[in-house]
């Protein structure tokens, strides 16, 4: 009495092996040419259509269904797991023929796995307890067969998943070996790739296997809960999702199919579903239940997507096939989120994002705002000027049926222009100095240069000391920003008093005293800085004598140097010592601006020795009288 297997049969009946499952669509010649021409589209949502077969050895029955596949004319192959035999099926599920007897003899099988069929018709069959590859022509006649138990270059443990490329090589998944093998369609071995491990390239367990319209090689890397992606030289392309019961993971993953759009399709045996991704591995839709009711499922262990937009499950624990049809799906246009933008000049570059569109067959994307068509793609990148924008995105499916969807796009201004001023600020100008205002420039993110829009308020009088404020403002027109620059006018040059060049003497030397003015000797004050500063804003500030107050023979006087109380004249008493060289009394004035700078000057008076002797000589100061004002 046979074991019936559960989607765990192999490692059940036969303790040394892993369960085989789902193999991949055969790729014939006329696959191949017609993929060359088909564009990429958009995978309508799957729906059931019908079902066939019930437990049981009679045609048409089953017992544990777990390889399927399909050929170029949409004839369906299925691998029985503890029928001994292959059943092919038109694509309504109506019997065609069978073959294969119990046993490891020529022409039979203990556990047939995977099924793949080539180019020619012929039907290569993998089997999970004989550990070989069995090649039958069209009718189901034995050609070959090749393989055996063990490790080494064309042996196998556990042959599960088989499929066929263009040009008609054989791929098999060498499960408990963890690997891929490559063969001619005569069974000789070309290479393999793959060891056991969770890396990129690696296995646990791989089963179903698929080729798609470029050979590019789809791995059921069962016990990893992903899919692998590969060149038919082996080379690693990309993987795709984890252990779990979500969207795009997989518990337990048994088959993989690859249709001519470049869907690829995987039986979720564990989840007990069929996902549908794109060739990258994005996820498109997940379809099917635990249950035995139409479009339900127990433990499906391989699917088959034919050329004409079908799609065959082997329904293992329900004994039964399915068959899975794209109606076309409804067009939904997706316009994305609204947007606001900020403003980055006279023109703003949008991106339009329209990727969330759905439907079926091809589809074509157009962007249009009013009249205006601003361009196609599922993603647009566009240009648009400040202010309120309403796109619309129209999609059609080359199975018929358009959508439309509207975003809003609002290019706003929320930044304020940004004012630079040159030079320094803040600044100094020498008073009476001309001041030249160095200016300053403007930005705005969106309206750009606003430089000749800037507006200076507040004036600079540098005739006058003082602080000045200059106002630099500009308006992008929806902000107004203002910047202040400081402007101080200072007077740091001293004041200049002229003197007459007059050296008054007094003679005769009779010991009186003789005033001097201030205006006997200034004749003029000059300040840069201003005109109110003249010659009676000059004191003196002090008298020195190169003699001492009561030197010998002077006659024995005091205070010979007395200032004024408002220090505008002096009072010098005319005598000398006698057996000196003369008197020089020096005068120094002074005079301050409003500023505080300061200017000073001497001029002398003398008493000769003698009326007919020459010109007093200065020793240098003997004595000083400080005047009182400040």
């Amino acid at each position: 009495m046979k074991l019936k297997r559960t989607p765990q049969r192999i490692a059940q009946a036969f303790p040394t092996r892993f369960s085989q499952v789902p193999r991949r669509l055969a790729l014939t010649s006329i696959v191949a040419v017609a993929l060359m021409v088909v564009t990429t589209s958009a995978l309508a949502s799957l729906a059931f259509i019908s079902k066939w077969g019930t437990t049981g050895n009679g045609d048409g029955q089953f017992t544990t269904p777990n390889g399927i596949n399909t050929d170029s004319a949409g004839n369906v192959y299925v691998a029985e797991g503890n029928g001994n035999r292959v059943q092919k099926f038109d694509n309504n599920g109506n019997f065609l023929l069978k073959f294969g007897i119990p046993g490891d003899v020529p022409g039979g099988f203990v556990s047939p796995s995977g099924v793949a069929i080539d180019s020619l018709g012929n039907i290569y069959v993998s089997d999970a307890f004989t550990d070989k590859i069995s090649k039958f022509d069209s009718t189901g006649a034995f050609v070959v067969r090749w393989g055996s138990s063990g490790s080494g270059a064309g042996q196998f443990l556990g042959a599960s998943g088989v499929a066929v490329d263009s040009a008609n090589n054989i791929y098999a998944s060498d499960t408990n070996n963890h690997r891929i093998q490559k063969f001619t369609s005569a069974g000789v071995f070309i290479s393999s790739w793959g060891s056991s491990g969770a890396g990129d390239g690696q296995f646990n367990t791989p089963q179903g296997l698929a080729i798609d319209s470029a050979d590019n090689v789809y791995v059921a890397d069962t016990g990893n809960n992903r899919i692998q992606k590969f060149t038919s030289a082996g080379g690693f392309i990309t993987k795709w999702g984890t252990a779990g019961s979500s969207n795009g993971q997989f518990t337990g993953p048994g088959g993989v199919s690859a249709d001519l759009s470049g869907n690829v399709f995987v039986a979720d045996s564990g989840n007990s579903r069929i996902q549908t991704f794109t060739a990258a591995g994005v996820f498109v839709e997940a379809f099917g239940t635990n249950g035995t009711a139409d479009g339900e499922f127990s433990g499906p262990q391989d699917v088959a997507a034919d050329a004409f937009g079908n799609v065959f499950v082997a329904d293992t624990g329900n004994d039964r096939v399915q068959k899975l049809g794209t109606a076309a799906a409804p067009v939904v246009a997706d316009a994305g989120p609204d947007q606001i933008v900020e403003c980055a000049g006279a023109l703003t570059p949008v991106t339009l994002d329209g990727t969330g569109s759905t439907g079926g067959g091809t589809l074509t994307y157009t962007w249009t705002e009013g009249a205006t068509t601003l361009g196609t793609g599922a993603t647009l990148m566009v240009s648009l000027p400040a202010g309120p924008h309403t796109i619309t995105l129209t999609v059609e499916s080359s199975e018929g049926g358009s959508d439309d969807d509207t975003v809003s796009i609002n290019i706003v201004d929320t930044d304020a222009p940004t004012i630079t001023l040159n030079g320094p600020n803040p600044m100094t100008v020498e008073c009476p100095a001309g001041f030249v205002d160095p200016g300053a420039s403007a930005s705005d993110d969106c309206a750009g240069d606003l430089t000749s829009a800037i507006i200076v308020t507040g004036s600079v009088d540098t005739s006058v000391v003082g602080s000045y404020v200059l106002t630099y403002s500009v308006s992008d027109g929806t902000h107004t920003v203002s910047v202040d620059r400081t402007v101080n006018v200072v007077d740091t040059t001293d004041p200049v008093i002229t003197l007459n060049g007059q050296a008054p003497s007094m003679w005769p030397p009779n010991h009186k005293y003789e005033t001097f003015q201030v205006t006997d000797f200034v004749t003029s004050v000059t300040d840069s800085c201003g005109t109110s500063l003249g010659v009676g804003d000059v004191i003196i500030s002090k008298v020195t004598s190169d003699e001492f107050e009561n030197g010998e023979g002077d006659g024995s006087t005091l205070n010979d140097m007395v200032i004024a109380a408002d220090c505008r004249s002096v009072q010098l008493r005319a005598e000398r010592v006698g057996g000196g060289n003369g008197r020089v009394y020096t005068i120094t004035f002074g005079v301050v601006d409003a500023s505080g700078n300061s200017a000073t000057a001497t001029a002398k008076v003398t008493v000769r020795k003698s009326q007919g002797s020459g010109p007093a000589i200065d020793d240098g100061p003997s004595y000083t009288v400080l005047g009182s004002c400040p």
